[in-house]
């Protein structure tokens, strides 16, 4: 009997024991999962960064203006699509000038657009090798201003002697023939006694040598 209170009793022990170590292994329960996995946000960059030197703050890079950049004041005035082309010479006259010569002596033509009439030796315009004068213009690269009505005109010169003018003019100077002058088309090129003009959609260009003038509704040159 008494071993079998024993054996009851070394049952027990062993039982409670077991219980108390299950017991404490459960506050902590060990996991084979992995942790999850969070996406960190990407470091900001500089660009990013508020301006912390007084700048603007401005989203992005800063960008710098190049060292050698011109102010637009300074450009050369035909600068840009209207820039003067090249002066012709002999070989690139095309059309024959004693088709435009009117009362011996004076060559006139216009610009298709109707809006520029010029003429070689204009007896209206007494020392004058070529000039042009527009029925609408903008103001010239001289600063002359005109009202752009039929009596107060833009016009240009290239004198005896070479000098270029800007002028205003409240008649024909340069408009002759009837009943008018003959066109001179686009790419086409009159010469008379080696001075040159060049019909283009950009305007008519008269040259003397290195010297002359542009002019069309757009661009009123000297040069």
């Amino acid at each position: 009997m008494r071993q079998v209170r024993n054996i009851v009793a070394m049952c027990a022990l062993v039982a409670a024991t077991t219980l108390g170590t299950t017991a404490c292994g459960s506050q902590e329960p060990t996991s084979t999962d992995p942790a999850p996995v969070t996406s960190a946000a990407p470091a900001p960059s500089a660009a990013d960064s508020p301006d912390v030197g007084g700048g603007t703050g401005t989203d992005g890079p800063a960008v710098e203006a190049p060292e050698n950049a011109t102010p637009a004041s300074e450009l050369p005035a035909d600068a840009g699509p209207a820039a003067v082309p090249p002066a012709p010479n002999r070989d690139d006259v095309n059309v024959d000038a004693r088709d435009f010569e009117v009362d011996g002596g004076q060559y006139f033509f216009q610009s298709p657009s109707g809006n520029v009439f010029c003429a070689f030796g204009s007896v209206n315009a007494p020392g004058t090798i070529v000039g042009c004068q527009v029925r609408y213009s903008v103001p010239g690269n001289t600063g002359r201003e005109c009202l752009n009505t039929e009596n107060n005109t833009y016009g240009v010169q290239i004198r005896e002697g070479g000098t270029v003018e800007q002028i205003c003019t409240n008649q024909g100077i340069f408009f002759g023939g009837n009943p008018g002058p003959r066109v001179l088309e686009y790419g086409q090129v009159i010469g008379v006694t080696g001075n040159f003009c060049r019909s283009t959609e950009a305007g008519i260009t008269c040259y003397d040598g290195d010297r002359g003038f542009m002019i069309s509704r757009d661009v009123n040159i000297a040069f």
